[in-house]
């Protein structure tokens, strides 16, 4: 990824923070923005230490003009931009409910951060990727989206909403060689999430693979291939990284 300008959202932690970190393993500048000055800062230095090139940029992406003006700050800094990928959720917790039990607010919340965000956001990309003749845009979106758990309607619709955006940018911008792809991740381990996880939930979620519980590398090593020239061939297409989860219940079911 020698030579591109990346802007990762959400990715001052967890699977956004890996792939920035990724991203400027392999040669890319990157901007690093999320709502925590902090935790941004540690990853920059994290990148810089490394030898990468990263600078944080605050922002709340429930605000279009902050979208607009992320987008604008990452061609600021490094004179253009040719890889977004949208990371940033809008939390879950305590708030999603099955559609009859949904509140109004949070329905509002989780389509304005997991879909409109990213709307704003590459549409405000794209020109730059325009600009530089080429570009590479990777949403990620959720295993929920297509095998929904239980009492999770509002995040559901709301992954599934941008898959349905990513392809259809895939078909508007191909001819202007910009490639557009979702990954879907199945359950990824997080430090946070799962610090007071039971010994019998653990071995539950594990026993729901067929290789392993993904971590947030694993992410971001599909996140390089799918920005990368050497994934020229792939648009428009949804990849499903649950470590075979999703086969795993007819696999132990016989």
């Amino acid at each position: 990824m020698q030579g591109e300008i990346a802007l990762v959202t959400g990715s001052t932690s967890g699977i956004g923070k890996a792939v920035a970190v990724e991203f400027a393993a392999e040669g890319a500048r990157v901007v690093v923005t999320g709502r925590d000055a902090a935790r941004g800062a540690a990853v920059v230095d994290t990148v810089t230490a490394a030898g990468g090139d990263a600078r944080f940029v605050v922002a709340d992406l429930s605000d279009r003009q902050a979208c607009d003006g992320l987008v604008a700050a990452t061609i600021e800094h490094f004179g253009g931009l040719t890889v977004l990928v949208n990371n940033a959720v809008a939390t879950t917790l305590g708030r999603d409910a099955p559609v009859a039990e949904l509140d109004d607010a949070y329905w509002e919340d989780a389509l304005r951060v997991n879909l409109t965000a990213p709307m704003w956001l590459c549409r405000a990309a794209v020109p730059a990727m325009i600009a530089a003749g080429h570009g590479a845009i990777v949403n990620v979106s959720s295993r929920q989206a297509q095998k929904p758990s239980r009492g999770m309607a509002g995040y559901t619709a709301s992954k599934g909403g941008l898959e349905a955006l990513t392809r259809a940018i895939a078909v508007d911008y191909a001819r202007h060689n910009i490639r557009c792809n979702t990954i879907s991740p199945g359950y990824v381990w997080n430090e946070r999430r799962d610090a007071k996880i039971t010994p019998k939930r653990r071995e539950q979620i594990e026993a729901m693979h067929l290789t392993r519980v993904g971590v947030a590398r694993d992410i971001a090593y599909a996140a390089v291939y799918l920005a990368s020239a050497e994934a020229e061939y792939l648009t428009g297409i949804n990849l499903e990284l649950d470590g075979g989860s999703s086969n795993a219940r007819a696999a132990r079911l016989g």
